[in-house]
């Protein structure tokens, strides 16, 4: 059955909004590359961008849970992926300076590739075992100069629902540096995007921040990174099934 001409014209207008407002986004996050003179104030105007594009697609994120560490106490988030509005949305929500870790397929787009190396985001081919070696090292040297790095352990995404196993680089680094995790679950951004809708529609995200997990005195390394693993994997399978 096809839609009523309202709403179809309701549709047309959101979507032409959407690719408005995604352009002005990327020209700030582009404006960020340019004229920032170091990876934290790119990082911090990226995260201006963020917030304004979601507002203006109408995109909203409640936060909760545990407090955030002050400033130059670096963690390891980790956190579930669901869709390209990740980023924004853990940008726009997390008050904290950090690194994310991205495809290394981005660098092949030189708009986003400034970007990525403007905020010191660090790049990783999942098929390459020589490009994720060099990615948990660039993470355990991000980590011991006291910045935070973000991961998704799944390592991608898709529109099904559950999890992928998680990855060990991030549990790795942590073990490495003596770094605690902190467990990050974002819930209903399915619901915004779909896998077909060319751009999210308005609606709001459920983001929970976990405690932070530290390493358990004692255990042997193979040990400590289980126990980091299985304890994140908990806390977000834990509030992805909350009603």
């Amino acid at each position: 059955m096809s839609q009523p001409p309202f709403r179809r014209l309701g549709r047309a207008a959101y979507v032409a909004c959407g690719a408005s407002v995604s352009a002005v986004a990327l020209i700030v996050l582009w404006l960020a590359t340019v004229f920032a003179r170091s990876p934290r104030r790119a990082i911090a105007l990226q995260r201006v961008a963020s917030r304004f594009m979601l507002a203006c697609l109408g995109c909203r994120f409640a936060a909760h849970g545990a407090e955030l560490p002050p400033a130059g106490a670096a963690r390891v988030f980790v956190a579930n992926h669901t869709s390209y509005l990740d980023i924004p949305l853990l940008l726009a929500a997390l008050k904290h300076d950090f690194v994310f870790v991205t495809k290394r397929e981005l660098l092949d787009w030189p708009f986003f590739s400034r970007i990525a190396r403007a905020g010191g985001h660090i790049p990783v081919d999942r098929d390459s075992v020589e490009s994720r070696g060099a990615a948990v090292a660039r993470i355990v040297k991000t980590l011991r100069a006291g910045r935070s790095v973000l991961i998704f352990p799944e390592g991608t995404f898709s529109y099904d629902d559950g999890l992928r196993p998680f990855q060990v680089g991030a549990f790795k680094s942590a073990v490495a540096t003596g770094v605690p995790i902190v467990p990050v679950a974002l819930k209903g951004v399915a619901r915004l995007w779909s896998q077909h809708a060319p751009f999210p529609r308005p609606g709001q995200v459920e983001i929970w921040i976990g405690e932070a997990l530290y390493l358990a005195p004692g255990n042997n390394e193979e040990a400590q990174l289980e126990c980091l693993r299985e304890a994140a994997l908990r806390f977000i399978t834990a509030h992805l099934s909350r009603s």
